[in-house]
């Protein structure tokens, strides 16, 4: 792969990055906030194939459910563990960062 390529390719991923973290439907405290609340309460209850820890969450703190559940559905997380292990990562490989973390 030559210069060019490798511009071209940067250039590509960084947009994908762009157009994810655009989609994510509550800021990035909101949402480290939410996959540690979520993990807790797994690691405690279990996973029942329900969000309804994830919902709890959000109806607790007022967040937009439609939104939310839409951006969950896209990115596979249709129960509470599969948005720790789908929607999780997704969000923190996309989200912005400090330049030295």
């Amino acid at each position: 792969m030559d210069s060019a390529d490798r511009d071209r390719k940067s250039a590509w991923k960084q947009e994908q990055r762009r157009q994810a973290r655009a989609a994510f439907p509550l800021p990035d405290s909101d949402l480290t906030e939410l996959f540690e609340a979520v993990a807790e309460k797994l690691r405690v209850q279990g996973c029942d194939e329900t969000r309804r820890f994830t919902e709890g969450w959000a109806r607790e703190r007022g967040r937009p459910l439609e939104a939310l559940g839409a951006w969950l559905d896209e990115n596979g997380g249709f129960c509470d563990c599969e948005v720790l292990a789908n929607v999780a990562p997704h969000w923190e490989e996309n989200r912005l960062r400090a330049p030295d973390a």
